[in-house]
This record gives structure tokens, C-alpha cells and sequence, in this order.
């Protein structure tokens, strides 16, 4: 069984989706960021202070290097120039002594997640997919908010502690942040007081613990905070049920001499099993992560939780829910279900009075639907003339030509009559099938999959679908049946893309509607 196979059929018996546990080898691997120690190095350095001087009298231990660096800080950056315009900037956060330090840390880490390590951003936009419930991590930099977005973000103990949160498309910075100087847990005393709250971090943890997957990426086996938190965990758990959460704790270890991912067991604190995944690539995880299917997006999932969490503490939905009337349900005699469901309550319909304005009102999605099953009726002049002047800005990965071709605007050569399209529109007539075959990894990936050479059925029965819309594009056109093609669209249209994955459909979408409607192309029978 390959490590794919191995990692789906090991989610696969997990009802709820993984957690990642993230920590700074993540950051080091797509920011170039610091260590730790050479992150104190760095700003010893800024301030003029000795940092071998410091490391011995500190015996290496890097919280109390922190304290100490953090005193000569409090002392020296107010009449320095590093401090800048900082003291006006923060003014709110300058409240205790490591204030100074803690705040050069933060400007300097807020933004490094705008400097994506180039060698792995393919690697990146896979995570970007991955389906995930949240994020559990220790690193202060922003790149993990960054990639999932609509997640919510709680910071350090007493954000978690202080705040409603429902255990779905939540971030948890365990250990601060960036955009909040003092809550990063930097010094002695910093951990000192971590430590005090810990058993009560660990309890908010341990539900996650028991339901999901976690997965540990970015620390090492031997992190000794990180064994802290689990050491917590444990001590909740009877030694004759440690054995429950072997399937659940998974530590990735980055290894640069593994070829290949392997999916193995080990033990930590001595007693505690887990699994063990060792490689020096990530793509593979994230793959698997991102080709799993989930019916509800985990952020509008958190939404729905969180109003129907307001709902009954406040007993007022506030416009959002459609509530029953429960005298309704009395009368009803028993209760026969309990619906939920996402989207507006009211939605504005298109009809034949307003199908204009309606038509003004579509999306690259509703267009990328119609050309798979052909159901919306839109005239194509209309939405030649009034929707794509609007849609085509900033999407350039739009469905076309089977507009084009209803109004009449293709000839049987391939030739398009330009006059009175819009710009946006005249930019996008030209394209063809080379203008999704980048250069690149994607390509050389490619060349590696023989079914790219022999068709779109093959292709999608001997790959995930992630990996299938990504080489689409290089399988040549006359190896291409456009019915195979349109069976597979329509087996996936309503599926829960992420925004990257979207992205990819789309492309597919836009290559069959170039097959099929431009003229251009010759296509398997």
C-alpha cells in the first residue's frame, strides 16, 4: 500500500477532520525565520549586547537568555535608534519591563509571512487546500492566518479561556502573537506563568485530542514544550486507555535523506504511542489533506455553530436563523426533524421580469455550472454585454466561448468577431489551451504520469482529484473525449472546494468550454 493510501485510510477513521499542531520548522521552511537562539541572537546583536555573555551566565537555558536580554532592552532601547517611531506605534503595549524587546520581535515578525521561501510555494498553495478543523500552534509569526483565512484566531491562554469557541476553523496561539507584543511567551517568566495555566490549556485541548487527528508538523520529537502540553494531556488519561490516543497523535518528523514518506510507529514520553511519519517533503500530507471531502466548509460550519450557540442562550436569531414558532411544534404533535442549512434566507431569484438584473448578480461559479449541465437559460448576449465587463475583472479564469458561440460570435474556423466586447473580454478571446501549461514543477510532475498521455479517464481513475485537476491541463487535447470529460465535472460540482481548489476546477471547466465551444481544437471522439 503506498504512504497515500496508507495516511486516507488512516483519517478515514476519524469522524471529524485532522487538527495540525503546528510549530516554528514550518515557519524556517516557508519564511526563512530564525531558530529560537538565533532569533536572540539577532536582536542581542540590534541592541549591542554580548550574546556568548549572556548564554553562560544563562547556562544556555533560552527562556532566561530572553529575561536577561529583555533587561538590557528596557534599559538601553528607550534612548536608542532602533527604537524609531516604535514608542508612538505601540504606546499601548509598552507596559512591562520586556515590552521593548517583545515589540522588536513582533514588528519584525509580523510581516515576514509576506516572503514565501520561493523552492516551496507549490508545497504552500497545498496547504492552503488541506481540509482541517483548525490549528493548534506556537509560533508568534502570522503565516498560519495567512493560509486559512476565514479562520478565527484566539491568542495566547486567556484569549482561548476568554472567548467563545466551538472547536471548528479556529486558530490557537498558545504561545502569543505578533500583532499582540505582550502576549508572546518569550521569558522565564513568561513560561513560568504558561506552566501555572497549563493544566487548564490542556483540559480546553483535550476534547480536541479525543476526536481528532493531530497532526504534528514543524517540531521535533524531543520539543521540550511541546512534550510539556502532552505530558499535561496524559496525566488526564488512565494508564490502561494511553493506548487510545495511538491513532490519534501524529508526529512529523523532516528527514532530508528520506526519498519517500513512511508511516511508521513511535513512542514518546516513554509510555505514549503514536504515529510516526517521517519525510522531507510535505506534499504527499497535504495532498491527502487536501483531496478528503467535508459537506459544510469548516468556517461556515463555525458559523452555523456559532449562531445556533446564540440562539439558544439568548433565544433570538437575530435574522439569521429561520426559526419554527414552537407552539407550531407543539401542535405538530412530536418533533419529526431538525433541519440546518447555510446560504440567505432570502435570495433575490432571477425571473423573466428581472432576468438582467439577476444575470448582473452571477458569479464565475454560476457560469462554470452552466457550462457543465447547461441549465441556467442565460441569454449569452446579455451576459456578453452586462455580466462579463464586471465578472472578467480581476477572473481571468472565466467560461467563454460557449457565450461567444450562442451569440453568434464564432464561426465554424475558430474566428471571433471582436466588435462591441468589452476589453476585459477581448483580452480573453486569444487564449488556448498553452495558456494553462505553465513551465515549471507542474509540468515536469507531468511527465511523470503516463495516464496524462492516454486520457482524461484514465487520468481520473488512477489519481486523486486534487492531483487529476492539476494535470488536465497537459493531457493533449485529441486524447481528450469531452463526454468523460463532462461526467467527471458533473460528479464534482457541488463538492466543497476550498478557495484553491476552486481555483483549479474553474481551469478544468474553462478547458472543456474551450474544447467544446471555441472551434479551435479537434478532441477524441
Amino acid at each position: 500500500m503506498t504512504f497515500k493510501k496508507q495516511l486516507t485510510e488512516h483519517f478515514k477513521k476519524f469522524p471529524a477532520s485532522p487538527f495540525l499542531f503546528v510549530g516554528s520548522g514550518l515557519s524556517r521552511r516557508y519564511l526563512n525565520t530564525e531558530k529560537w537562539i538565533d532569533l536572540l541572537k539577532k536582536f542581542s546583536d540590534l541592541i549591542g549586547e554580548n550574546y556568548t555573555k549572556i548564554n553562560s551566565q544563562a547556562d544556555g537555558d533560552l527562556p532566561k537568555i530572553a529575561s536577561m536580554l529583555a533587561k538590557t532592552y528596557s534599559e538601553l532601547w528607550w534612548d536608542s535608534k532602533i527604537k524609531g517611531d516604535k514608542e508612538d506605534i505601540y504606546k499601548e503595549q509598552l507596559l512591562k519591563f520586556d515590552s521593548p524587546l517583545k515589540i522588536e520581535i513582533s514588528d519584525y515578525l509580523k510581516n515576514v509571512h509576506k516572503q514565501i521561501n520561493e523552492p516551496f510555494r507549490a508545497e504552500l498553495e497545498l496547504l492552503k487546500d488541506c481540509k482541517i478543523d483548525g490549528v493548534i500552534t506556537t509560533n508568534w509569526d502570522l503565516l498560519i492566518e495567512s493560509i486559512f483565512e476565514k479562520f478565527s484566531v484566539f491568542i495566547g491562554q486567556d484569549g482561548l479561556f476568554q472567548s467563545r469557541n466551538h472547536g471548528v476553523a479556529e486558530i490557537y496561539k498558545i504561545h502569543g502573537c505578533a500583532t499582540e507584543p505582550n502576549s508572546l511567551v518569550l521569558t522565564e517568566g513568561d513560561y513560568d506563568e504558561f506552566r501555572k495555566k497549563n493544566p487548564y490549556l490542556s483540559s480546553k485541548l483535550l476534547t480536541i485530542f479525543i476526536e481528532h487527528p493531530i497532526v504534528f508538523i514543524g517540531y521535533s520529537l524531543t520539543d521540550p514544550h511541546v512534550l510539556e502540553i502532552l505530558n499535561e494531556i496524559v496525566q488526564c488519561f488512565p494508564d490502561d486507555k494511553l493506548n487510545s490516543l495511538r491513532e490519534n497523535i501524529i508526529f512529523v518528523e523532516w528527514d532530508p535523506n528520506v526519498t519517500e514518506p513512511i508511516l511508521t510507529e513511535s513512542i514518546i514520553l516513554k509510555t505514549l504511542p503514536v504515529k510516526l511519519i517521517r519525510t522531507s517533503s510535505y506534499i504527499e500530507i497535504f495532498e491527502v489533506l487536501s483531496e478528503s471531502r467535508r459537506r459544510i466548509p469548516a468556517h461556515i460550519f463555525r458559523l452555523i455553530k456559532d449562531e445556533l450557540y446564540e440562539l439558544v442562550i439568548t433565544n433570538d436569531p437575530k435574522g439569521k436563523l429561520y426559526v419554527k414558532d414552537s407552539l407550531d411544534l407543539e401542535n405538530d404533535g412530536e418533533f419529526h426533524e431538525f433541519v440546518v442549512g447555510y446560504g440567505a434566507i432570502s435570495k433575490v431569484k432571477r425571473s423573466e421580469e428581472t432576468s438582467k438584473q439577476g444575470i448582473l448578480g452571477i458569479d464565475r461559479y454560476d457560469i462554470a455550472r452552466d457550462i457543465i449541465f447547461d441549465n441556467g437559460n442565460y441569454d449569452c448576449d446579455v451576459v456578453i454585454n452586462d455580466a462579463f465587463p464586471k465578472l472578467l475583472k480581476g477572473n481571468v479564469n472565466t467560461p467563454i466561448f460557449k457565450y461567444l458561440n450562442g451569440a453568434g460570435k464564432i464561426s465554424n474556423t475558430g474566428q471571433i468577431s471582436e466588435i462591441d466586447l468589452c476589453d476585459a473580454l477581448k483580452a480573453s478571446v486569444h487564449r488556448n489551451l498553452d495558456k494553462y501549461q505553465p513551465d515549471g514543477d507542474e509540468r515536469r510532475r507531468s511527465e511523470t504520469i503516463q495516464e496524462v498521455q492516454i486520457g482524461i479517464k484514465e487520468l481520473y481513475d488512477n489519481c486523486e482529484f486534487n492531483l487529476f485537476m492539476r494535470m488536465v491541463k497537459f493531457v493533449p487535447s485529441e486524447k481528450i473525449i469531452l463526454d468523460d470529460l463532462l461526467d467527471i465535472l458533473k460528479k464534482h460540482a457541488y463538492d466543497d472546494f476550498s478557495s484553491g481548489e476552486r481555483s483549479l476546477f474553474i481551469k478544468v471547466v474553462c478547458i472543456y468550454d474551450l474544447l467544446k465551444y471555441s472551434c479551435r481544437y479537434k478532441t477524441a471522439i
